[in-house]
């Protein structure tokens, strides 16, 4: 049964123990810790329990986060990534309370993936908001690892596994699985929180993914944030099938898309491309000093973000409407990027044209329609080079 606001105490709060295995300290106290720690005045019994693994103590990231669980002096327990900030302590207590509550969940995260790929919960990954939301538990077959919670007493009984074949790759998948066969649910729920990623750590996915997929036969095709698990007998011809032909149909939609952007700023380059993996890139091409991120979504009032860097430069994240955007593009410093998420066709002719700063125009089927300011198009040729960054001819 779907956990309601009716099965629940309305407004009930736990509080947590998170635990985070970290092998960065600048990176833990500038993003987690810093975060816990401003907020500790909202939740004074919540806890951090930071697990020191820069000597190699723990050969995976089960090891390690058992470790700091059984610590934990609270009934639930949240493994968080180092380069996480939690905006928002109370409504991660809310969470933790409807997890205790509703009795059939095995583990809630912070965003998952769905039978039907859909990205579930939302959190801003980077500089971009992803996933459906999720304000209420929604089930999914897995969940990403960067937010989990588990009660602690579950935990003692049934902790993350420490199979080296794991390593620091899909612990969170396996625990979600487990809990699938045992009759468990594993959900996702909305818990406001940057992943201020600096790389995506790759490494021996493919053999974690291989290892869950012999575990749990049963539950093929397995969906990840990171991937699809298939079944041994899917021909691989077959699933490069499948993948050109949704890469095509994702194309064709983006391309719809590219002619409203087009019929609206005829004179703007725009390009397909997921931006979250290249902001960097573009920093480092522009030149320019420090990233401002303004999230036009009415619904990120709450995730400010301040006094963050990637790469040691200054970036923050801040919400507003159209007005002050406007604004705010306007008063741009000669040294700063700006980045605009969460563009639509009201706010893209608002803005434009963009007070003739240089800028891009860009959209994926990942992070939506958006807008870097600043940098110009020809700058930054390099970073979308092939046919597929491009409209359809026919839509051009």
């Amino acid at each position: 049964m779907t956990t309601t606001p009716q099965t629940r105490s309305a407004g009930r709060r736990a509080p947590v123990s998170i635990v985070c295995v970290y092998n960065d300290e600048p990176v833990l106290s500038s993003c987690l810790r810093r975060s816990v720690e401003a907020q500790v005045a909202d939740a004074p019994q919540t806890e951090l329990i930071a697990v020191d693994n820069r000597e190699n103590r723990f050969s995976s990231a089960g090891a390690a986060l058992n470790d700091g669980a059984r610590r934990a002096r609270n009934e639930v327990v949240v493994f968080v990534h180092q380069d996480v900030v939690l905006h928002s302590l109370p409504a991660l207590e809310e969470a933790a309370a409807e997890l205790l509550d509703a009795g059939d969940i095995g583990i809630m995260g912070a965003v998952g993936i769905d039978g039907d790929k859909r990205i579930i919960g939302r959190i801003r990954d980077r500089i971009v908001r992803i996933g459906e939301p999720a304000p209420e538990p929604r089930d999914v077959d897995t969940l990403d690892e960067v937010l989990l919670m588990v009660p602690q007493e579950q935990l003692l009984v049934e902790p993350l596994s420490e199979d080296p074949l794991l390593a620091w790759h899909a612990y969170g998948v396996e625990y979600a699985l487990r809990m699938r066969r045992a009759g468990r649910r594993a959900v996702a729920r909305d818990i406001p929180l940057t992943h201020n990623s600096l790389s995506t750590n790759l490494a021996k996915l493919d053999l974690a993914h291989r290892h869950v997929g012999d575990a749990y036969p049963e539950l093929l095709p397995i969906q990840t944030t990171c991937g699809t698990v298939h079944r041994d007998g899917l021909a691989d011809s077959l699933a490069q099938g499948l993948r050109r032909f949704r890469s095509a149909r994702i194309w064709w939609g983006e391309s719809h898309v590219a002619r409203e952007v087009h019929r609206i700023s005829p004179d703007s380059t725009q390009v397909f491309a997921d931006i979250r993996m290249l902001i960097d890139d573009v920093l480092e091409i522009s030149g320019l000093r420090s990233l401002h991120v303004i999230d036009l979504d009415p619904e990120a009032t709450a995730e400010h973000a301040d006094d963050l860097s990637r790469f040691d430069r200054p970036f923050s994240v801040s919400t507003a409407d159209t007005d002050r955007a406007r604004a705010a593009i306007a008063a741009r410093e000669p040294d700063e990027l700006i980045f605009v998420a969460g563009l639509e066709d009201d706010s893209q002719a608002a803005l434009s044209p963009f007070g003739a700063h240089p800028h891009v125009l860009g959209s994926s089927a990942s992070t939506g329609r958006w807008a870097l300011i600043g940098v110009s198009a020809d700058a930054l040729a390099p970073l979308w080079p092939s046919r597929r960054n491009r409209p359809l001819p026919w839509f051009a």
